[in-house]
């Protein structure tokens, strides 16, 4: 019986310990270096405290790159959710048994992409001259529409690829949570003459609450992780219109100026904003 209890932990030790290695002292080794001021071209630095971290409060440029991360959050994290409720209502009202299949399978298509290459065809797509998005409008005013080159839609236009990616694979979650739901409390609320609307706004989306919020806060994590996408299409540009912190981290740290104790001063304070942030909305938004 001894044996038997302590089976699991023989086989979940070696794994863990593997993980907490490669989680926690990368992270170790972030702190400590955010605490010197070492250079790329330097492989020694000095002690400096907390020097970094005040000197990023006075960084204009990291001050417009919490901007950017923040709105990059806001408008993904909506918009996803927003278009997989809407299109896993409409597929669960309107489509028929085989073509709720044949959707699905279509919608988990651009999730399964690798996002480079997503990114390099959207990229050619909003090409202001050759892209079949942007081609009907210099087809009928003669002049080129340049999305991404344009500090007012840039950071939406890649935002929409974001959304494109991930909005429909939550729609097929979004259709199969409807579809687990009992019958009963549906029949009862269009008896009582409710619209279309009101039972899914009253009856469906309520009992869904849990499971939304778990969506939500997992399109806020993977929303932190769009270094690729946005570098592939805009590479932060126009400018640092679309320059969010974890690419500024990136450029201080390896392109621009080698300064990896600024960069990874950076870093270290995303993770625990990051941290403190989801874990007091997660309090209070836990069902």
């Amino acid at each position: 019986m001894k044996s038997r209890t302590s089976l699991p932990a023989v086989f979940l030790a070696p794994p863990l310990a593997i993980l907490a290695v490669l989680a926690f002292v990368p992270t170790a080794y972030a702190i400590y270096i955010s605490f010197r001021n070492r250079e790329l071209s330097r492989p020694d630095g000095s002690f400096v405290g907390l020097q970094n971290y005040f000197d990023l409060f006075s960084d204009r440029r990291f001050i417009n790159a919490v901007g950017v991360s923040l709105t990059w959050e806001v408008v993904t994290v909506t918009l996803t959710l927003l278009v997989a409720i809407a299109l896993g209502i409409l597929l669960f009202e309107f489509a028929s048994s085989r073509m709720r299949a044949v959707l699905t399978l279509l919608f988990l298509v651009p999730v399964i992409l690798p996002r480079v290459s997503a990114a390099f065809v959207w990229k050619f797509a909003f090409h202001p001259l050759y892209g079949i998005i942007t081609y009907p409008y210099k087809a009928i005013t003669g002049q080129p529409l340049d999305l991404l080159s344009s500090p007012a839609t840039a950071l939406m236009t890649v935002a929409l690829v974001d959304v494109w990616q991930w909005g429909l694979f939550f729609a097929v979650i979004v259709l199969k949570l409807l579809e687990t739901l009992p019958p009963q409390p549906f029949e009862a609320a269009r008896l009582d003459y409710a619209r279309p609307w009101e039972v899914y706004a009253y009856v469906a989306l309520p009992m869904l609450k849990a499971p939304l919020i778990s969506l939500a806060f997992i399109k806020m994590i993977e929303s932190l992780r769009a270094f690729d996408l946005i570098y592939v299409m805009t590479r932060g540009g126009p400018g640092i219109a679309t320059e969010t912190l974890d690419m500024y981290a990136f450029s201080q740290g390896f392109i621009e100026s080698g300064r990896i104790s600024y960069a990874s001063g950076m870093a270290v304070l995303i993770m625990l904003a990051t941290t403190v942030i989801f874990t007091v909305i997660w309090k209070r938004v836990k069902p």
